[in-house]
Order: C-alpha cells, then structure tokens, then sequence
C-alpha cells in the first residue's frame, strides 16, 4: 500500500483535529466534576461523528457512483468550492469584526453550560464536529481517498484508524496533559481559558487559509487534467 494513503488521510485528519473551539471545550471541561470521563466522553463523540460522516459519504458515493477521483469534474468541484469557502472563513477570522466573534462566543457558553450528563457530552462533541462547516470538505476528500484507491476491507481499518486518531489527537492533548500532571495543570487552564477566547480566531484564520491554498492547487490541477482529457 503506498505511504501516501497514510499521509493524505493523517492530513486530513488533521485538518478536522485543528479546531481551538473544540480544542477549549475539551479543555475547559477539565475545570468540572469528573474532568476525565467528562472530557473523553466528548472526544468520543467528535471520534465517532467524524468517522461516521467519511462512512455515509462512501456509501452515498457508490450509491450515486459519484467519481471523486482526481481530474473528475465532482473532484475538482469540491476542491474548488472548499478552497473558496476556507479561503472566506480564513480572510474573516483574521479581521478585526473575529476579535469578539462567533469562536470566543462559543467558548464562553460552553464554560457557562450546567455540568450535563456524559452521554449527552457524547452527543455534543459529535454535534460539534458535524455542524462546523469547515470539516465536510475534509470528510469529502477522505471519503473520496478510500473510494478512489480501493485497498481493501483491512487497508480501509487501518487507513480509517489512523485518520481517526489525527482527527481527534488534538483534542485528546489536554486529558492526556492532565493525567501525566495529575492534575497540575488546573492553574494553567484557568489562564488558557482567556487566551483561548481571544485567540481562537486567528489560529482557525492562518490555518483556513493553508488549506484553501492546498485545495486550490488541487482544483487547479484536477482542472487541468480535465482540459488535457
């Protein structure tokens, strides 16, 4: 199996993991009863949802027999149209209307949530990932990697495997601090909190813009192979 298989889907996944909204929700329920179990039960939800949605789109795609492969017209029309939507998400996160905006807002009623129930936190952290907005283009490029290559039923596992972990492996950094420093890290949270809040746009701005340059080139040269064919 060529290596990158493994490298494009740790891409991706990492494209989804890359999300400081989500990254402090994870965070700051370290802050509440039960962090760990509270914290995991959300980052179960992300996990799930994210490899649940690439699940459906294959499904969709052999259904429909859309052709996701690189130069053909639906490739190019997805790189295309997430280089622009990126492209616009990054321009406005980096304005200065994002100081106060929709990222440090969310932050801010996530912290002030009653303490819910962990299974509805499950819920939550799926919900969470399949309502920003962002990472549908990333479940598109994924689902069309696997459909594309066909590496079969155990390459599938373990290619899926892997771009589950790069998904989530952001959001799994907090817990994971927390249980090397026994919980030492409770003051440095606190401070993060803020940081976060006025933070958070710039970082998803700057990397917004990184992908809609990658999904440029590769709308641009898919379209190229469609003149050339």
């Amino acid at each position: 199996m060529s290596p990158s298989l493994f490298s494009q889907s740790s891409l991706f996944g990492i494209g989804i993991a890359f999300s400081p909204l989500h990254i402090g929700v994870v965070t700051l329920l370290l802050l509440g009863r039960n962090p760990l179990r509270r914290s995991f039960a959300y980052v179960l939800g992300w996990t799930l949802a994210n490899v649940l949605a690439v699940a459906a789109l294959m499904l969709l795609g052999h259904h429909f027999a859309i052709s996701l492969e690189h130069g053909e017209r639906e490739q190019v029309l997805i790189d295309l149209l997430g280089a622009g939507g990126l492209l616009a998400l990054g321009l406005y996160q980096l304005t200065p209307q994002a100081t106060i905006g929709e990222e440090g807002m969310a932050l801010r009623l996530m912290n002030r949530l009653p303490e819910v129930d962990t299974w509805v936190l499950v819920a939550i952290g799926a919900a969470g990932a399949l309502l920003t907005p962002e990472n549908l283009v990333f479940y598109l490029k994924e689902a069309g990697l696997l459909l594309i290559n066909h590496p079969g039923a155990r390459a599938d596992l373990e290619i899926t495997g892997l771009y589950a972990l790069a998904a989530s492996s952001l959001l799994l950094l907090p817990p994971i601090a927390w249980i090397a420093s026994q919980g030492g890290i409770r003051g440095t949270i606190e401070k993060l909190e803020n940081w976060l809040q006025h933070s958070a746009e710039p970082l998803v701005g700057v990397l917004a813009l990184v992908f809609a340059a990658y999904l440029l080139y590769e709308g641009l040269h898919g379209l190229g192979l469609m003149a050339g064919g």
